[in-house]
């Protein structure tokens, strides 16, 4: 397949686990790929780049910022001529019980969660208009939910899993595809970091799951008409279920915050947060 005809691939947060994952899995299936991460991420991301082919692309960009969004889209369309799929991956978290956030801590996760990728969705419809293409939203089960602690993070997780349903919806008669994706808590340095503050016990419930789940995932999205889809599937079928009875919440977390205590005690000790 020549570079012209090859899908077009635009991805936020690419230098995480997750968003290498999915750089790896689309670059095997022939994608080309303008991956975006903060200044600071360029080198190594750069680096991993090259790995995976000369054709790729590595842009530093903060899509907290508009004018680094506007750029990174318009690069994008110079380098390429186009985009196929929009892959908004970057998010934040910063746990912690709501009363001990500081408000720059707020702030940052509504800008970069929910501001960010709204504007770059915004700034990316006339291409994936042109293309037919593809959006793909990084929800969470914290978007499904609710997870103390993470109050700020989960709002944010509600607020693009609404979103993205939305535009499942309204999307369809312009003819792009729209898919959320919900996992669970998965093995990445976010992980490591939110068990180093005042995380929700809700986040232990299960075995962190590995990034390449969530970068399947992404390639089910793209290749299929799914609103949403749940990693692990189970998971998502209970946090459904869970939140058809909100008024039920109170009795069922003390139960499942103490088994989350547990493995996360558990897991600390066989250094599965190192």
């Amino acid at each position: 397949m020549s570079k012209g005809n090859r899908p077009v691939v635009f991805l936020t947060g690419a230098a995480g686990g997750i968003g290498r994952e999915t750089a790896a899995l689309l670059s095997e299936k022939g994608y080309l790929l303008f991956l975006t991460d903060l200044q600071k991420q360029s080198s190594e991301l750069k680096k991993f780049a090259e790995t995976l082919g000369k054709d790729h692309i590595v842009f530093a960009c903060d899509i907290s910022k508009a004018a680094d969004s506007e750029k990174a889209i318009k690069e994008c369309v110079k380098q390429f001529g186009k985009i196929d799929v929009l892959v908004n991956n970057a998010g934040i978290m910063r746990p912690s019980k709501f009363e001990n956030l500081t408000q720059d801590e707020i702030d940052e996760q509504i800008e970069i969660n929910i501001i960010g990728t709204i504007r770059l969705t915004k700034l990316g419809l006339p291409h994936l208009k042109k293309s037919k293409g593809k959006l793909v939203i990084l929800s969470s089960l914290a978007g499904i939910v609710p997870a103390p602690h993470h109050s700020i993070y989960s709002a944010t997780k509600f607020a693009l899993r609404g979103f993205a349903l939305s535009l499942y919806l309204e999307w369809k008669e312009i003819g792009i595809r729209v898919s959320s994706i919900l996992p669970g808590t998965i093995q990445s340095p976010m992980t490591k970091y939110m068990a180093s503050r005042d995380s929700s016990p809700m986040a232990y419930i299960n075995p962190p799951l590995p990034p390449s789940a969530v970068a399947k995932g992404i390639w089910k999205a793209i290749q299929t008409d799914k609103a949403e889809i749940y990693i692990p599937y189970s998971q998502g079928l209970l946090a459904r279920v869970a939140l058809l009875f909100p008024s039920l919440l109170s009795l069922i977390y003390p139960i499942m915050a103490k088994k989350g205590i547990r493995n996360f005690e558990s897991w600390k000790r066989k250094g599965v947060f190192d």
